[in-house]
């Protein structure tokens, strides 16, 4: 390969901005400052060039730019080959989890790095956990900045196991922010950095595609035309001025986050753009609220397709969020991102109502299939031919022809047949043809993998991807062949046992042979962790069932139950009443999530109660045990369990309707929780003498001084707050369900907000409930499970939609009818 050759051929092609940038770093020696400097991803892509060949700069500052995940990329291959630089700054930029993964790829081959500022970018958990797996590696880099970015406690953990080993490792703890927080970031960042004009430094590519775009009427088809940020940004500046197109396809390019924000700048001001194809791109979540940005205000398009990219929830909750205000899309096509359940619901919510919606049900693989789908699909790349014909390319990939077009939403549009183009302005080539391809080959590549792991299942309830399933072996290994000396809890189910899998520490739950939980309801439990991810919910890693034997395997939390903490288990310090308020926020968000994600689909706990609030290093609250709470033989055990045919759970925790009638609804949980807020106060055992003890003392004094744990060191403005959580503990207690707050309610009172009027049903009705209307009569007995009643038009409902029962998560095939006052049916 003639090196020397191949820069000349790359340096030709650059625009006049990339040249002086390219001849600066090239001829530059020690410290080189490019702060500020307006470099977006194709002026990266010149500054990588030149530092293969540089071999006398040491330090380089890149900070407070617009390098994306492409810029970042090319950066990542410099980095492989160059053995002088000791200190590059990337802070404040727009690097996302793409590039961070090839960030990482480069620190397991770089010997000279040893500080690297990544701060104050877009890197979440999946770029986190892949920078941790090149720290096991390398050995070089003496520090490493990741504060500011979306990194949450997964990522944090898996860099705090391998960071200070090798280098100073410096993250912050604090969460994703909200959708809403990051679309106001998003904007921002869009006021601060506006799309560039045309000027001197535009090169002749993107002078030529304004020309085409701006003069064009009708449709224009630009799919598969290698169209990265820059170009992109060339076309948003023409769509700003034409008033004749309709339809723009941009199908199979390269644009990223930094192209998509101006074309939607565009969008806000065009009034003739009908139809946008932006499928198979490099689009991810800031791009995704840019866009939402723009459905907001715009008025003319009424079909966007955004399938095959790189978005996640985050961009997914923010165009569900604009679709709120938009009236005029009629068809949005989403499938083939990395949007998970809480995306997935966000975007239902309001889609249909205005739009048809397609969107798919598939998670986002785990950070060690992203790494190994990752390293495949560049050995896939590297068997790609550099012939410009993409159907050569493909075939010599070993990979099928590509579609016409992408797989979209059964009532949209196909895009009509691509007229021929003048040879001068087709510029395809096999590495950007190849692009779909190779994305379809990583999902597959996951998938069969995943398959090829498990072994056959009878299951009559399939168990979801997004969970690995392993042997009974590897978690015997994990445990040290479940060694008495790592058992750290059990019940009734089995016994947990602490171990380490996959280098992470975890919990294993081993349910007893002789357990009184079924395969439905171990499945139930793994359906809905699957289903319902969220911060406060505890998160299931794998699962094993072999014969008898079922384990299921979740994060270690390693501050123990919210019980054992109260009890200062082990001389533990006593929570603070800083920390109660937090966990008792923390509880009533996962509840509120699981009872509101997915509409008229409630998920009920029914086993709420501070031995199942878990409580991770920093003290941040995670709800567990979900699903292995239903159907037990009759009886009462030593730990005051109450277990009927219809009914378990802890009897202090346990309403009056469930206890006695066997009837569940949204408040059932909200008796349970109001006793949580009674421990977290007074610091006591759940009792019914205790819920009576507090009501008493709030109708005599308003006031509980008296009965607040003297572990803590209360505050006069403490005794204020902690009156407000009493009283709310009461109403929550309070015998009829219909007077009990919601969680949406309890999560504004805990805010500080005015409560609501209770819209819910008088009391006299509440016995002829249905479970999902509350309307109707339950006059329709959910089969094969017969755990709920609903009303008949529910029933034939949620079979129709292939829904599941509510509480025990399989999916109705039938009803029977009659006249029910229970929820739980013998």
């Amino acid at each position: 390969m003639n090196v020397k050759a191949d820069h000349e051929d790359l340096y030709q092609n650059m625009n006049q901005r990339q040249r002086e940038l390219y001849d600066e770093v090239k001829n530059a020696n020690g410290e080189l400052d490019l702060e500020l400097g307006q470099i977006g991803d194709e002026e990266a892509k010149a500054i990588a060039e030149a530092l293969k060949v540089n071999n006398t700069v040491t330090e380089l500052f890149l900070q407070e730019n617009d390098i994306g995940d492409v810029g970042a990329q090319a950066i990542a291959e410099a980095l492989k080959v160059n053995t002088k630089l000791t200190t590059v700054y990337l802070y404040n930029n727009l690097i996302g989890d793409v590039g961070a993964h090839a960030i990482a790829e480069a620190l397991k081959m770089n010997t000279t790095l040893t500080t690297l500022y990544l701060g104050k970018n877009q890197i979440g958990d999946v770029g986190a956990q892949a920078i941790a797996e090149a720290l096991k590696v390398n050995t070089t880099l003496k520090e490493l900045y990741l504060e500011r970015n979306f990194i949450s406690e997964n990522g944090i953990k898996a860099l705090n196991q391998v960071g200070n080993r090798s280098c100073k490792l410096w993250t912050d703890d604090q969460r994703k922010p909200s959708p809403a927080q990051l679309q106001e970031m998003a904007s921002r960042a869009a006021q601060a950095r506006p799309s560039v004009l045309l000027d001197q430094n535009t090169n002749q590519r993107q002078r030529q595609l304004y020309d085409e775009v701006k003069n064009e009427s009708g449709q224009l088809y630009l799919d598969q035309e290698r169209i990265g940020d820059e170009e992109a940004k060339a076309i948003a500046e023409a769509l700003k001025v034409n008033t004749t197109l309709t339809t723009l396809n941009l199908q199979q390019n390269q644009i990223g986050d930094v192209g998509a924000r101006a074309i939607t700048e565009a969008l806000k001001v065009n009034t003739t753009l009908t139809t946008l194809y932006l499928s198979a791109n490099q689009i991810g979540d800031v791009g995704a609220q840019a866009i939402a940005e723009a459905l907001k205000v715009n008025t003319t398009l009424t079909w966007l397709f955004l399938d095959n990219n790189l978005i996640g929830d985050v961009g997914a909750q923010a165009i569900a969020e604009a679709l709120k205000a938009n009236k005029t899309l009629k068809a949005l096509n989403l499938e083939r991102n990395f949007i998970s359940e809480n995306g997935i619901n966000a975007l239902k919510q309001v889609g249909n109502r205005t739009c048809n919606l397609s969107t798919d049900d598939q998670r986002k693989p785990s950070p060690a299939q992203l790494q190994e789908m990752a390293s495949r699909a560049a050995q896939v790349r590297a068997t790609i031919p550099t012939t410009k014909d993409p159907q050569v390319a493909r075939s010599a990939a070993g990979m099928p022809h590509a579609a016409p077009s992408s797989s979209y939403a059964a009532s949209a549009p196909t895009p009509p047949p691509r007229p021929p183009k003048p040879a001068t302005l087709r510029m395809s080539s096999s590495k950007s043809s190849a692009h779909q391809d190779i994305r379809q080959l990583q999902a597959r590549i996951a998938q069969l993998e995943l398959e090829r792991q498990a072994p056959p299942t009878t299951s009559a309830v399939p168990i979801l991807s997004s969970i690995p399933r392993v042997s009974l072996q590897v978690l015997s290994q994990a445990t040290a062949q479940f060694s008495e000396s790592k058992r750290i809890g059990g019940g009734g189910f089995g016994s947990v046992y602490s171990g380490v899998w996959s280098g992470q520490r975890v919990a294993v739950k081993r349910l007893a042979a002789d357990s009184t939980q079924g395969v439905a309801q171990f499945e139930a439990e793994l359906e809905a962790l699957s289903r319902f991810r969220h911060p406060n919910i505890v998160t299931i890693m794998c699962y094993t069932q072999e014969g008898n034997e079922r384990c299921l395997v979740y994060e270690l939390m390693a501050n123990g139950s919210v019980r054992d903490r109260l009890d200062r288990k082990g001389g533990t310090p006593a929570l603070s009443w800083q920390q109660r308020q937090n966990i008792a926020t923390d509880i009533a968000n996962a509840m509120h999530f699981v009872q509101t994600a997915i509409p008229r689909q409630p998920l009920f706990h029914l086993d709420l109660k501070t031995d199942n609030v878990l409580l991770d290093a920093h003290f941040n609250a995670k709800v567990a045990d979900f699903g292995l709470t239903r159907s037990a033989p009759a009886q009462v055990d030593a730990h005051s369990y109450i277990r009927t045919q219809t009914v378990q759970g802890t009897l202090q925790y346990i309403c009056p309707q469930y206890q006695h009638e066997g009837k569940v609804s949204v408040k059932t949980d909200v008796y349970s929780y109001g006793m949580i807020l009674l421990e977290l106060v007074t610091g006591q055992q759940p009792s019914i003498d205790l819920m009576s003890t507090v009501r008493h003392q709030l109708k005599r004094s308003r006031k509980i001084d008296a009965l607040l744990d003297k572990a803590v060191d209360w505050s006069s403005q403490d005794k204020e707050s902690v009156q407000v959580i009493a009283e709310l503990a009461v109403d929550c207690l309070d015998p009829a369900r219909v007077y009990r707050p919601s969680f949406g309610e309890v999560l504004r009172r805990l805010s500080g907000e005015e409560a609501e009027v209770n819209e819910d049903e008088p009391i006299e009705n509440s016995d002829r409930e249905c479970l999902l209307c509350w309307s109707a009569p339950t006059n329709a007995k959910l089969m094969p499970c017969c755990h709920a009643c609903v009303c008949v038009a529910c029933a034939q409902e949620m079979i129709q939609r292939r829904d599941k029962c509510m509480i025990c998560r399989v999916p109705p095939t039938a009803f029977e009818t009659g006249k029910y006052n229970q929820t739980f049916v013998p």
